[in-house]
This record gives C-alpha cells, structure tokens and sequence, in this order.
C-alpha cells in the first residue's frame, strides 16, 4: 500500500504530524522501533519524571506545609511501589492515549527500524529481522535525539530505583 506521507518517529514531534496529517486528509503511517509510542518524552523522560515529581512534592507538602494550614495528619510514609505503580500508570495512560488517536485518525503503524531507502521507499526492519518496504510521497524524519557519549565515560540507558 502506498502511503501520502510516512512519519518514521513517534515523539511529540512524530505523533503530532501524523495525527495532523492525517486530519488533513492524507493517508499516513508512522514507524516505530519501541513497543509503544510516544518516543522518549512519554515513556522514559519528562512524563514519568514529572509524575515522580509531582508524587514526591506532595509527600513534602503533606510532611511539612498541611501543619501550617491547620491539617493534622501524622508523618508521611513513603511506598515506594505505589509511587512507581502512578508513574507506571501515568505513563501506560499517555501512550495509549496517543495509540487511541492513531487508531481514530486510521493512521497505520509499523514496528521496526525505519530507514529511507530511496525515493518514496522507506524499510523496517522488525524483530528478528524480517524487512518490510513501504512506498510514500513524503517522508518525515521525526527521531529525536540521543545522548552524545564522552570518550571514556560509559553513560547507563536506565535508571534503577530502590526502596531501601
């Protein structure tokens, strides 16, 4: 099938073209290499810190400013299972949200590794491999960035929380 425009990339930038795009009439898929959509921002960056943020400044504000106001509450307890189980499901309500408007706007996904091959001819490459070609007018690079190393410091790809 032949597509008026394929966005490879789904973060804000991606997401958002694809679902404009689409409202404007135009047949259009997106490429994506990770399980869920939303790219960085959604799914390991701003959202999930903001709701780690937004947790950890009311178990502040319960700790020391509900006094003040006349609310007597005893000391905090921090859960910190809990606290991640918001972050986890804040985060699992973002991106399907975004997979809900690609499915509203018939916008066609693709799992794998977008490439441009060509003119109008983008691959994926799936999970074990399997190539798949997909034939476009328009082609959107919409990958974001990544982190630029430093020559001999290794940089950890995940952050591990533990309760102790």
């Amino acid at each position: 099938m032949a597509y008026d425009v394929v966005i490879i990339g789904s973060g804000p930038g991606g997401y958002v073209c694809a679902i404009k795009a689409a409202q404007l009439g135009l047949k259009t898929a997106v490429v994506e290499k990770n399980a869920t959509f939303g790219g960085t921002c959604l799914n390991i960056g701003c959202i999930p810190s903001k709701a780690l943020l937004h947790a950890s400044e009311m178990f502040a504000e319960a700790g020391h400013a509900f006094d003040m106001l006349g609310i007597e509450v005893g000391a905090p307890k921090l859960n910190l299972k809990k606290m991640l189980a918001h972050k986890d499901a804040t985060v699992a309500s973002n991106v399907n949200g975004v997979a809900f408007l690609f499915k509203k706007n018939k916008i066609d996904s693709f799992r794998g590794t977008g490439k441009v091959i060509g003119a109008g001819k983008v691959s994926v490459t799936g999970e074990g491999g399997k190539v798949e070609e997909i034939e476009t007018k328009n082609i959107v690079i919409a990958t974001g960035s990544d982190v630029a190393g430093i020559p001999g410091v290794k940089v950890e790809d995940t952050i591990t929380f533990s309760s102790k």
